[in-house]
């Protein structure tokens, strides 16, 4: 038997040192150390029926609710996932960051129930995937605070085709007046930077996904993205920005109810679809925000019996509002906005934006709703917009200067002229509609509300027939 000869401490040496080299080369295109990259991602599992906060979380052997597994400190590295079984994990507090992204989601055929969910400052790069955020469905309680949060600090996180709820349906269909004060919250409030809440479903909370700011400088949920959401059964603000940088499009809202607060009778909540504010004036401008592609509807569908859609006789969610200028380079596109008043999209101080191709139109019994473009609270008019390609019951935008008008249609009450359904909020054009053909590529998107190309000539209006 040959016995081969055993390679010299240089030869050792110099395997060791390209060995190290591959994995620093591994390390620079994924983004992880040479130490993670010598490592697999590694695969843990949460069990709140069979789980131990003292099992290694294997499969077998998992651990038991994911509050638990942060509360113990647990670090995870890049590329980690962490699944989750079925039954309540408690209120996990997200925590650590990493080079690359880290996972957490519902194991196959799962339904992880949570009470709430809040990404800790420090936590970075963290996506949770199909969980369930509804503490009455979780451990049978309710609250009136924040269901999701990310808070200042937490960067770079992710929502994503989750299922975020005060409560189930049928316990909302239930509520009256003062339950829906008392048992609903605001769904995700996001106050860390460049974070992202996708494709989730929202119901039965008193505010949808708001972007908000922690100082007069403008600091935030700057570069948030909130992107393909659903909201249903609300009582107060679908979304809100309140932050340069937010990308808001492709979400949905419907079904606004009048719930008001007690003590608020003679001056109830203000309403939107979607609001922006500054506050005072000392706040810095609201800059570089893009909308969308949203569809705002206050009422539709099947809806809550035991709560009214108006109070005093009066329909109080509004549609798109920029309350308190200056607001600055916005891209208002391809929404469809049917509320039940006249203020359907009322942009107050908007400087050098594009709000082209939107379909605004009253849902009825309202007999009016309108575009509105007029001065910023101080009497500072806007200035250098761009309103081209929109399909609108009325035009009020006078008031702005430098204002680029073309290609837009005052439809009046010819809704049966123009829509596919417009009692059933289809705001889709209709064969022969004379919104088709009659727009302008010129500043227009080049997909439609459906994310559908627009073919030349574009049509006028959220949707190209």
């Amino acid at each position: 038997m040959i016995v081969p000869a055993r390679p010299s401490p240089a030869r050792r040496n110099r395997r060791v040192a390209l060995l190290t080299c591959a994995l620093l080369v591994i390390g620079l295109q994924t983004g992880r150390t040479a130490s993670e990259a010598a490592a697999a991602p590694a695969v843990y599992y949460v069990d709140p029926a069979t789980g131990s906060a003292s099992n290694p979380g294997t499969a077998d052997r998992p651990w038991r609710t994911l509050q638990e597994v942060f509360a113990s400190g647990r670090t995870f590295a890049a590329g980690d996932t962490v699944y989750l079984r079925s039954g309540n994990h408690g209120s996990p507090v997200v925590t650590g960051g990493a080079t690359g992204a880290r996972t957490i989601k519902a194991a196959p055929g799962a339904t992880p129930r949570m009470k709430t969910l809040r990404f800790a400052s420090g936590a970075t790069r963290w996506t949770v995937d199909g969980v369930v955020v509804s503490p009455q469905e979780a451990d049978g309680t309710y609250t009136t605070g924040d269901l999701v949060r990310f808070d200042a600090g937490a960067t770079q996180n992710i929502l994503r085709n989750s299922q975020v709820r005060a409560a189930s349906d049928a316990a909302a269909d239930t509520w009256y007046n003062n339950d829906w004060v008392n048992r609903s919250g605001t769904a995700v409030v996001v106050v860390g930077s460049d974070n992202q809440v996708l494709d989730n479903q929202i119901r039965n909370v008193r505010n949808g996904v708001m972007a908000e700011r922690t100082s007069q400088a403008g600091a935030g949920a700057t570069g948030v993205v909130i992107r393909g959401n659903s909201i249903n059964h609300f009582w107060e603000d679908a979304f809100r920005c309140k932050v340069s940088g937010c990308l808001v499009e492709y979400n949905s809202a419907v079904n606004s109810y009048a719930v008001v607060p007690p003590g608020t009778e003679n001056d109830p909540p203000h309403r939107d679809m979607f609001q922006s504010y500054r506050g005072d004036g000392s706040f810095t401008p609201v800059s570089n925000v893009v909308l969308r592609g949203n569809v705002f509807i206050s009422r539709t569908g099947t809806r809550y019996a035991k709560i009214p859609f108006q109070y005093n006789g009066k329909y109080t969610i509004q549609g798109i509002g920029a309350f308190d200028g200056p607001y600055n380079n916005w891209t208002i596109e391809n929404n469809a906005v049917q509320v039940e008043v006249g203020l359907a999209m009322g942009l107050y101080g908007m400087n050098n934006s594009r709000i082209v191709n939107n379909t605004v139109v009253p849902r009825s019994p309202a007999n009016d709703s309108e575009i509105r473009l007029t001065n910023q609270k101080d009497g500072t008019p806007s200035n250098g917009n761009i309103v081209r390609n929109n399909l609108a019951r009325t035009f009020n935008t006078g008031a702005g200067t430098n204002t680029q008008h073309s290609n837009n249609i005052t439809v009046g009450t010819a809704y049966s002229t123009y829509f596919v359904n417009y009692p059933a909020g289809d705001l889709h054009l209709k064969s022969g509609s004379p919104a088709i053909g009659a727009g302008t590529n010129r500043d227009a998107p080049t997909t439609d509300a459906d994310r559908k190309p627009r073919s030349t000539t574009f049509d006028v209006g959220a949707y190209e027939f």
